[in-house]
């Protein structure tokens, strides 16, 4: 695995280490990419987790024997599920065996750093009676000159077994209008420490039961189901925000497997059938809120 250059040597013990967290389980999805996972794992395991983490694997090979015993001082839990389950039901299963107060939800293509600050997502959350907490994506921005840079040195970091992780930041967070007959964005200023919305990232910090509350996933969905999820937290009246103080690395240096690209690339099926939990075709103001679109 590439070695991480911290990139926030002086950031205070307390606000990443977790050790001595007890009360949050990790929940990851996977889908034919161990690669991704064991570094997101390394991540978990070089800050002394503890506590709870359970993996749903729907690859067509599952990779459960080597990961468990790659990491045997971590607290797995490794759910082998028919290939292509799809990530709502893998969620939903993962979910029933939560025990712990609150989840921590994790992609398999994210890593921890310092400036992850776990323990500070469970303050705000805590602190201010929030039920959904979420994070920001530290990744390098591929549209931009200074991204494309960043990205260039990190493919020359590469070959001598180092990776930079971005300071830079892609944030994703926005109001929902939800109405009989349609459902609309609203764009919402960010205001630190945190901002209360509707919509945020996929890497988040929630409490357990709040969101067994509602059914959680919907477990029909192969895709689409981030916007559904958070649609339904809406109507459940769950309160939600985001921080920019906390956040995790979006890994983009490992590349995608083959098998994995041919069951990202579905259309907008799931979108559909997203939607029609609602009775809607499509999310109104998407393009101008968050960029591109979602339903017809």
């Amino acid at each position: 695995m590439p070695r991480i250059i911290n990139i926030a040597p002086f950031e205070p013990l307390k606000n990443y280490d977790l050790s001595g967290i007890k009360d949050i389980s990790i929940l990851i999805k996977t889908l034919e990419r161990e690669t991704h996972l064991s570094q997101l794992l390394d991540s978990i395991n070089r800050y002394g987790f503890r506590g709870p983490v359970i993996i749903a694997d729907d690859s067509k090979i599952p990779y459960k024997s080597s990961i468990l015993e790659k990491y045997m001082d971590l607290n797995i839990t490794y759910l082998e599920l028919p290939y292509d389950t799809g990530t709502a039901e893998g969620r939903n299963r993962m979910l029933e065996l939560v025990n712990t107060p609150f989840f921590l939800l994790c992609d398999d293509d994210f890593v921890f750093d310092n400036r992850t600050r776990i323990p500070v997502m469970r303050d705000f959350l805590v602190g201010n009676e929030l039920d959904i907490l979420g994070g920001v994506f530290r990744q390098h921005n591929r549209k931009t000159r200074l991204g494309k840079w960043l990205l260039s040195i990190n493919r020359r970091l590469g070959d001598k077994g180092y990776v930079l992780p971005s300071f830079q930041i892609y944030e994703y967070h926005a109001g929902l209008e939800v109405h009989p007959d349609r459902i609309s964005l609203t764009s919402i200023p960010y205001s630190d420490p945190f901002t209360r919305c509707d919509l945020i990232h996929n890497f988040f910090l929630a409490r357990t039961e709040k969101v067994k509350s509602f059914g959680a996933w919907n477990p029909i969905l192969k895709g689409g189901e981030h916007q559904n999820f958070f649609i339904r937290a809406k109507l459940a009246g769950l309160k939600v925000a985001t921080t920019r103080r906390c956040g995790v690395i979006h890994d983009q240096w490992t590349p995608n497997s083959l098998a994995y690209q041919q069951l990202r690339d579905r259309g907008n099926e799931y979108q559909m059938l997203a939607l029609k939990e609602f009775g809607v075709d499509r999310l109104e103001n998407y393009r101008e809120v968050l960029g591109g679109s979602f339903g017809i």
